[in-house]
C-alpha cells in the first residue's frame, strides 16, 4: 500500500484518513441513530437521520477522492459501535449536536494544518468539510430551536418528527 505522495506529507495522509474514518464514523452514528428513533415510531425523525447519515459518506468518499488522486491508497478503518440507546427525541438532537460540534473542531484542524503546510489543495477541501460543518451545525440548531419551540411534550414531539421527516424530503 502506498503511503506517501509527492503533493501529501505524510501529516496530511494522516489528517485525510483520519477525516474518512471520522465521517464514515459519523454515517453508523447517525444510522444508529435512525433505527432507534424508528424503533421508537419517530419515523420522520429516523427518515431524516438516515439521510444524514447517508450524507456522511458522501463526505468521507471526497476524502478518500483527494487521497487516491494522490496515488494513496485510503485505510479502509475499523470503526467503533456507536451508541445504541437514547432516552428521548431531544436526546438524540443534542446528542447529534455534541456530535457536530466534535466534528467541525476536526476540520477546523485538518483546514489549519493544511494552510500551514501550505497544502493548497488540501486547504480547498478543508474549506469544503467546514461549509459542511457550518450547513451541519444549522441544521441542528434548527432542530434545537424547533424542539424549544413545541417543547417536550409527546403530541409536540409527534409534531416535530413529521416536521423532521417532511425535513428528509
Amino acid at each position: 500500500m502506498k503511503t506517501k505522495s509527492e503533493f501529501l506529507s505524510e501529516a496530511m495522509v494522516k489528517l485525510l484518513n483520519y477525516r474518512v474514518e471520522q465521517e464514515e464514523y459519523s454515517s453508523r452514528i447517525y444510522l444508529a441513530m435512525s433505527t432507534w428513533l424508528d424503533d421508537k415510531g419517530f419515523v420522520g425523525a429516523a427518515k431524516l437521520f438516515k439521510q444524514y447519515s447517508d450524507e456522511e459518506l458522501v463526505h468521507a468518499a471526497k476524502a478518500k477522492k483527494m487521497l487516491l488522486a494522490n496515488g494513496i491508497q485510503p485505510i479502509t478503518p475499523a470503526l467503533k459501535q456507536p451508541k445504541q440507546d437514547f432516552i428521548s427525541l431531544p436526546d438524540v438532537i443534542l446528542a447529534a449536536l455534541e456530535h457536530e460540534k466534535e466534528i467541525t473542531t476536526q476540520c477546523y484542524a485538518l483546514t489549519k494544518a493544511a494552510h500551514t503546510e501550505e497544502n493548497f489543495m488540501v486547504v480547498e477541501l478543508g474549506l469544503w468539510f467546514c461549509k459542511e460543518q457550518a450547513e451541519e451545525l444549522s441544521k441542528v440548531q434548527y432542530l434545537i430551536g424547533r424542539l424549544e419551540a413545541f417543547g417536550e411534550e409527546s403530541i409536540m414531539l409527534r409534531e416535530l418528527d413529521e416536521e423532521m421527516g417532511e425535513l428528509a424530503d
